[in-house]
Order: structure tokens, then C-alpha cells, then sequence
């Protein structure tokens, strides 16, 4: 069974709306994965449930997961995936206006 994420994307941001030069690797790696599931959910057609290209995190055994993250984009806002393979899922919230929200290129110029 896989854990369930619930995040808010600002915690691993600093002032400046990027990830502090002292953030911890592991929080550093963490962050990033959760802001490229973001990317992907707010491009034109990521508010699809759809597969990306986005790799699994976990190595359950210490191998790979084979499975591809699926997202989609709820309701209240919130960004849900879920890898395709081990059940390892979660929730994003307070995304928007990130350097990683896709969905403000078309009314930023």
C-alpha cells in the first residue's frame, strides 16, 4: 500500500518563491517531484486525469517503481496524483502562482 502526500507546495518555498539554497536534499528532491507534477497538471490539458512522464519516486525493495504518476486537478483546486503501479498517491495544495503553475502562461505577458 502506498502512502498518501498531503502537501502545501509554499512550505518548500522561500521569499523569493524558489527553493532555499539550505533546503535538505531529501526535501529538496521532494519539492522538486511535487512542483513537476504541478508543471504537467497545469499545462493546457493537465486538468485531464492523464499519465506523464513523470517516473515513481518510491523503490519499494529498493528498485524502481515502474510506475508513471497520474494527476489530475479537483474541484477545490488541489492537485491529486497517484503512481499507476504502487499506489503511492497524494494531494498538492497552494500552487498557484508558483513558478510551477503552467495554467498563468496564458495571461502573463
Amino acid at each position: 500500500m502506498g502512502n498518501t502526500w498531503v502537501t502545501d507546495l509554499t512550505h518548500f518555498l522561500d521569499e523569493t518563491g524558489g527553493f532555499p539554497p539550505n533546503i535538505p536534499g531529501p526535501a529538496r528532491r521532494l519539492g522538486e517531484y511535487l512542483a513537476s507534477i504541478v508543471a504537467a497538471a497545469t499545462t493546457e490539458h493537465g486538468s485531464r486525469d492523464q499519465s506523464t512522464v513523470i517516473q515513481c519516486r518510491r523503490r519499494p525493495g529498493r528498485r524502481p517503481c515502474p510506475g508513471v504518476i497520474r494527476y489530475k486537478i479537483l474541484s477545490d483546486t488541489r492537485v491529486n496524483w497517484a503512481c499507476s503501479h504502487c499506489d503511492d498517491n497524494g494531494f498538492i495544495a497552494n500552487w498557484q502562482g508558483t513558478a510551477w503553475d503552467r495554467s498563468r502562461q496564458s495571461w502573463v505577458h
